[in-house]
């Protein structure tokens, strides 16, 4: 049940309180479900980008990426022990 609150409250998070505390809450949802960072990098391309490059996306891109490897890495870690 947290963790879903957390992710939904990620989702809401860009709406409702400045960008740098979305951006950490998107980071503690992503622990646990790794495409919210992808889902939120869309987001505030949308709600905040410039044109250009895609900044947003490629860096929920790359949150999500290395959330994966670090969600895999403590699994691992937690059943070995």
């Amino acid at each position: 049940m947290i963790r879903a609150a957390l992710i939904v409250l990620s989702l809401v998070a860009p709406f409702t309180v400045p960008w740098q505390y979305a951006i950490v809450l998107g980071i503690a949802a992503s622990y646990f479900f790794p495409p919210i960072a992808l889902v939120l990098g869309t987001l505030f391309e949308v709600l905040y980008g410039q044109g250009g490059l895609p900044y947003a996306f490629v860096t929920g891109a790359a949150v999500a990426a290395v959330m994966f490897g670090v969600r895999r890495f403590v699994k691992t870690r937690i059943m070995d022990a």
